[in-house]
C-alpha cells in the first residue's frame, strides 16, 4: 500500500470555528453541538502538533444541562483527504491514545471537518465542523 504524501502545510496556523452542522441519519438538521453561540480554536504546528478548544459561548450557562466543552491535543497526519490525530491529552479520558480520524474537505478558504458520528438525547448525530483559518 503506498503512503500518501505529508500535506500537513495546508493546514498549519489558526483556525476559528465557523459553524458545526448535526444532521440525522435521514439527512435533518438537528441542534447544533455547543449551543447557538459555539466558539473554539484549533492550531497546527510545522512540528505536526495540534490542538482544539470548542465550548458552548453563551454568557450564562444553559439550565438544566452542563456547558459544553471539549479540548484535546496532540501529533498530527494530513494526507489532503483525512486528518489523523494521535491524543495525548484530552477532557474527554476515553480519547487518549487514540486516533481521532476526520475526512477533510476546503470549500474556498474555509475547512470543513466530518467528526465520527454521535448520540446526543438518544439521537445519532452527524457533524461537520467548518473552521476559517485567522493566522
Amino acid at each position: 500500500m503506498q503512503q500518501q504524501p505529508d500535506k500537513s502545510y495546508m493546514l498549519i496556523g489558526t483556525w476559528k470555528l465557523v459553524n458545526i452542522e448535526n444532521r440525522d441519519g435521514d439527512g435533518n438538521i438537528l441542534r447544533s453541538s455547543y449551543g447557538p453561540k459555539k466558539m473554539g480554536l484549533i492550531s497546527f504546528n510545522d512540528d505536526h502538533r495540534m490542538m482544539v478548544v470548542i465550548q458552548d459561548g453563551r454568557e450564562h450557562r444553559p439550565s438544566q444541562r452542563p456547558r459544553e466543552y471539549s479540548s484535546y491535543a496532540g501529533t498530527y497526519r494530513f494526507d489532503g483527504e483525512t486528518l489523523v490525530t494521535r491524543v495525548d491529552c484530552s477532557t474527554v479520558p476515553d480519547r487518549m491514545d487514540t486516533d481521532q480520524v476526520r475526512p477533510a474537505r476546503f470549500e474556498g478558504m474555509r475547512l470543513v471537518l466530518t467528526a465520527p458520528p454521535a448520540t446526543f438525547d438518544g439521537v445519532v448525530n452527524y457533524r461537520n465542523l467548518t473552521w476559517e483559518k485567522i493566522h
